[in-house]
């Protein structure tokens, strides 16, 4: 396994030598610091797109994954997958909308409807969004062209990557960046941003007639590229619930990024899990950026175990040009489960095309 990385990662610093010489490569710009908190925005006038008339943007992107995952005492396995996203924005203001449909390969309906969702807008600062949309807890991002390397940071996030990991949790929910149907009342006057939304279910299906789930968020941009966030959301189940306490600090002057989160989530006041995460990003070039990332999870009687996980990233962002990208990502994980312990590592190639 080390013989592995050692040798793919020269690989990877050669071919950053050997690009970098490349006259007219086109970049990606560098990372501009944020004026405002997005939490309770309008989004969708403001995203660019591909124009299809006056009032409709298309944009998407198409993400391949060579992904390797080696788990002591379990096994490995290899795979090549594959994913993508076209997204329509309609602005018949001051009505939008937004229709996400997604690829993914290897999953039981590999082509879903992600989001559907429409909004209303009172005024530039007050809008109320119905549909299916995005749970809002969690510093990163959903879809790969707004993460800072190739996997999300949580081994409780990335176990369903690999067949040899995914028995480890069997049974835990999605805890992060799930798509529920529901209706949120949303602020945002650029420095302060408030969401309060009413669902149907947030981690597990569920209908409304005799369980509800309830979620809020509240977002500060203290100085430009200074965030502070924190939100709660609860799900009120026939024989169980779930609660979630999230908040994060993000710092992003310019080409550097750093990250701090924290979780803690209650399950029926049978187990909890409470996690932290560590991230830091610098784009050194308009070529290439580095992001080196911890987290840890600390779990009691979760799926029937007592659960510890100790995970590394590092991962290497090259911009061939302002569409496409290959990124390069090994992370390396300590496991405690129980009385067990054990390690995976994990490697990731991947190419990523947006539109």
């Amino acid at each position: 396994m080390k013989t592995l990385f050692s040798s793919i990662l020269a690989l990877a610093m050669g071919v950053t030598a050997s690009v970098a010489q490349i006259p007219g490569m086109m970049s990606m710009p560098s990372a501009q610091p944020l004026e405002g908190t997005s939490l309770g925005a309008n989004e969708t006038i403001a995203y660019d797109g591909i124009a299809l008339g006056n009032r409709v943007k298309l944009r998407g992107y198409v993400d391949f994954i060579y992904g390797y995952g080696d788990l002591d005492d379990v096994g490995d396995d290899s795979r090549f997958s594959t994913a993508g996203d076209v997204d329509f924005l309609v602005d018949f203001s001051p009505v939008t909308g937004e229709v996400h449909l997604a690829y993914a390969s290897g999953a039981s309906q590999p082509i879903s409807l992600e989001q559907a969702f429409g909004r209303y807008s009172f005024n530039q600062d007050f809008n109320i969004s119905f549909g299916r949309q995005l749970t809002n807890l969690g510093y990163e991002a959903d879809e790969a062209p707004g993460l800072y390397a190739t996997s999300y940071g949580y081994f409780a996030d990335v176990v369903r990557n690999h067949s040899a990991f995914d028995s480890l949790l069997a049974g835990l929910p999605t805890l992060r960046r799930n798509y529920v149907d529901g209706v949120r009342a949303n602020f945002n006057n650029g420095q302060f941003g408030l969401s309060l939304g009413i669902h149907d279910g947030y981690w597990l299906n569920d209908d409304f007639n005799d369980n509800v789930a309830i979620d809020i968020a509240a977002s500060v941009m203290i100085v430009p590229g200074l965030e502070a966030r924190l939100g709660y959301a609860h799900q009120d189940m026939d024989t169980s619930d779930i609660g979630q306490f999230n908040t994060w600090l993000a710092y992003n002057p310019g080409d550097l990024t750093l990250a701090l989160e924290f979780d803690y989530f209650d399950f029926d006041g049978d187990s909890d899990l409470w996690d932290i995460m560590l991230l830091g990003n610098y784009q050194f070039t308009d070529f290439f950026g580095l992001t080196l990332r911890y987290s840890h999870e600390d779990a009691e009687n979760l799926v029937g175990n007592d659960y510890v996980s100790d995970r590394i990233t590092l991962a290497f962002l090259f911009s061939i040009t302002q569409q496409f990208g290959i990124n390069f990502e090994y992370s390396h994980t300590e496991i405690e489960i129980g009385s067990e312990d054990s390690d995976a590592d994990e490697i990731y190639l991947e190419g990523l095309y947006t539109f």
